[in-house]
């Protein structure tokens, strides 16, 4: 009899386990949909297509807590930036002057201009003093936030 026992108790504990592992194995594939459908509705909400004759600002590099990670901003004349709320990018840091910076097109280009900032506007690693031309692939850095301009 105990060898009986002995049999149905491990018996037990083998499906109890198994069955631990089947629920795991589901719940496993259950967040691995939800977490890619959520990635494609994100990437879906990032992404902003261009016109022909817009530009657009890619955030490549923010803080998280200024949510601004990885959003476009596409425009065709003019873009500020700054941390006031009447900009069309507002960005949520000390760093910033209330009016820092504006892009606008000259002609056929665009131009990026410093509007007097205290910490000033950086292309490419290098201080902006005033404006300067904007070619596809620069870098503007605006306090903790970093914009890559696209045509």
């Amino acid at each position: 009899m105990p060898s009986t026992a002995f049999f149905f108790k491990a018996l037990s504990v083998v499906f109890q386990y198994g069955m631990l592992l089947v629920l795991l194995k589901v719940l496993y594939r259950l967040v691995r949909v939800v977490q890619q459908g959520v990635r494609r509705e994100v990437k879906e909400l990032r992404t902003v297509q261009a016109e022909v004759h817009e530009a657009v600002l890619t955030v490549v590099d923010a803080r998280e807590s200024s949510g601004l990670a990885g959003r476009r901003f596409a425009f065709s004349d003019e873009i500020t930036i700054g941390r006031g709320e009447d900009n069309d990018i507002a960005i949520p840091d000390a760093f910033v002057s209330h009016h820092h910076a504006r892009i606008y097109q000259h002609g056929n280009q665009y131009v990026v201009e410093d509007l007097g900032s205290r910490n000033h506007t950086y292309v490419n690693d290098e201080e902006l003093d005033g404006s300067t031309y904007l070619t596809p692939g620069d870098v503007i850095r605006i306090g903790f936030v970093a914009f890559e301009f696209e045509r």
